[in-house]
């Protein structure tokens, strides 16, 4: 593959998507890049918080420091105390580790990394069904999510004639408020937003169709939500994004769309195995969110409740998977 190869097969999934919704699918994936005018710089991500490195062992990571408290971690992940600027201290540490042991140690302290692989197979989406569920002309939807893909698939129902309901528990606001105002626009404009305890938290999902969450599975547990339960005695229909999926074993892992991304084998398909690149804006985070508001509205269609488990990893591996086996087949018939 190369760039314009990788790019072409996220474009060609996200079409699909799209289509069946009746959106423009390649738009989203390159939304955020237009408004805030960036693009990938090779081993540098668009956003510039993310990074592609390579370890002592001559394979290549990508780390994201994203958050200030990333930063903040990384004397704990070097094992010793560091001056200067984060990167230079990333790569001179990155030079005496090998790349599974730098991200194992990383995703242990809660710092998103993935190690550059080719795509591996991989459901975008599993779906568990629930009980039935009784039909609404306007199916209320719960948006627990943050950042991008959750409140993609919010924002995509609340188009398609759902009441959307974007809830933040008190001091844990959505990171999103502190981007770009019209990025968060497009998001979350249109939702009603409220910011709710617990216990009225609840009382709102005993009336929800929908409830979307970003949040892995260990602190949706600390939560208390009783989803699970919703979706096999309510109908409930939960859609549960995270960047590896619920069943796999890195179900705890933390990621970002850039990462996640590398995880599903963009950044080898863009450039190889000796120089991977980045390849388009974090599109791990809109090809997962249309993932999600097609599997939404099909079950809300089907009329049962469900439990959506949508892998960021994997909506981009099934995405180059994809267009390998079809490339491949146009040139056996050739």
């Amino acid at each position: 593959m190369s760039i314009q190869d990788a790019e072409s097969a996220l474009d060609d999934a996200a079409r699909l998507l799209g289509d069946a919704l009746g959106v423009d699918g390649p738009g989203f994936l390159r939304e955020r890049s237009e408004i805030l005018g960036i693009a990938p710089a090779a081993q540098i991500s668009a956003g510039g918080t993310c990074r592609l490195l390579c370890a002592g062992d001559g394979r290549w990571i990508a780390i994201n420091l994203a958050r200030r408290s990333d930063a903040e971690l990384l004397a704990a992940w070097m094992g010793h105390e560091w001056d200067g600027a984060p990167w230079d201290a990333v790569v001179h540490h990155l030079e005496t580790v090998d790349a599974r042991d730098a991200v194992e140690r990383a995703q242990m302290l809660g710092i998103p990394a993935a190690v550059a692989v080719e795509a591996a197979p991989g459901l975008p989406v599993r779906t568990t069904p629930g009980a039935p569920r009784r039909a609404k002309d306007s199916p209320l939807v719960v948006d627990l999510s943050a950042l991008w893909a959750g409140p993609l698939c919010a924002r995509l129902l609340g188009e398609h004639g759902a009441r959307v309901i974007k809830v933040e528990l008190p001091g844990r606001p959505d990171g999103a408020r502190g981007g770009h105002p019209e990025f968060w626009d497009r998001m979350n404009a249109n939702k009603e937003q409220r910011t709710l305890d617990l216990s009225a938290l609840a009382q709102l999902l005993d009336d929800a169709d929908v409830v979307i969450t970003s949040a892995r599975p260990r602190a949706i547990e600390q939560l208390g939500l009783d989803l699970e339960r919703r979706v096999m005695e309510r109908g409930l229909i939960w859609v549960a994004i995270t960047g590896y999926g619920m069943a796999d074993e890195w179900r705890d892992r933390v990621a970002f769309g850039d990462d996640a991304a590398v995880a599903g084998g963009l950044a080898v398909a863009g450039g190889g195995v000796d120089a991977p690149c980045f390849v388009g804006d974090a599109p791990a985070d809109p090809l997962a969110g249309l993932h999600a508001a097609s599997a939404a509205a099909n079950a809300l269609d089907n009329g049962c409740g469900a439990v959506l488990d949508v892998s960021m990893r994997n909506a981009v591996a099934a995405a180059l998977i994809d267009s390998q086996y079809a490339r491949h087949t146009d040139q056996e018939v050739a």
